[in-house]
């Protein structure tokens, strides 16, 4: 998948970093900087990324990077392993509105997802995961109508293909 990327975005290669730790951390910089990655100092509104087998992951930084600061209705980051992607949207703020800011990354994430199928990135009828950062993990709130509201959203929004949302500030590659 990583080499589709490479091909459809020749200029992208600045917008790929490679990283092997079996955990690391992903986070949005203020501003208009794209997403980086460390391996030390987590701070709370970090992605935990797990990487039990130590292979190569690769975040693709989305927004502020493979696509410029005018283009804000794509999500944050990608991260990619083999033919396995998991699409980032970072929404932080208070713990209020954590549904509202769930809410706001539901199409930032299906425009992201639907750029890459355009780009024959991803292959029509693929599984991906799409990971919304909320402050918040699913299981807090329980799973209730309004997050499988959400779930529903994103599918219609992206019909090629099957999202998994996961709301949380964690994702692993098996």
């Amino acid at each position: 998948m990583i080499e589709r990327l490479l091909a459809h975005f020749p200029a992208s290669a600045a917008c790929v970093s490679t990283h092997t730790e079996r955990l690391f951390y992903i986070y949005d910089q203020e501003g208009n900087q794209p997403c980086r990655h460390r391996t030390a100092m987590l701070a709370p509104t970090d992605l935990t990324v797990r990487n039990a087998s130590a292979v190569a992951v690769h975040l693709i930084a989305i927004d502020h990077c493979l696509y410029n600061s005018s283009d804000s209705q794509r999500c944050d980051c990608a991260l990619v392993r083999g033919e396995e992607i998991h699409f980032v949207e970072f929404k932080h703020g208070t713990n209020k509105n954590r549904a509202s800011r769930l809410k706001e990354c539901i199409p930032q994430l299906a425009a992201a997802i639907n750029a890459f199928i355009r780009a024959g990135i991803i292959a029509p009828h693929s599984s991906v995961r799409a990971v919304a950062c909320v402050g918040f993990a699913e299981q807090r709130p329980p799973r209730g109508a309004a997050i499988e509201a959400r779930i529903l959203q994103l599918n219609l929004l992206v019909p090629e293909v099957i999202v998994e949302l996961f709301i949380d500030d964690s994702t692993e590659f098996n």
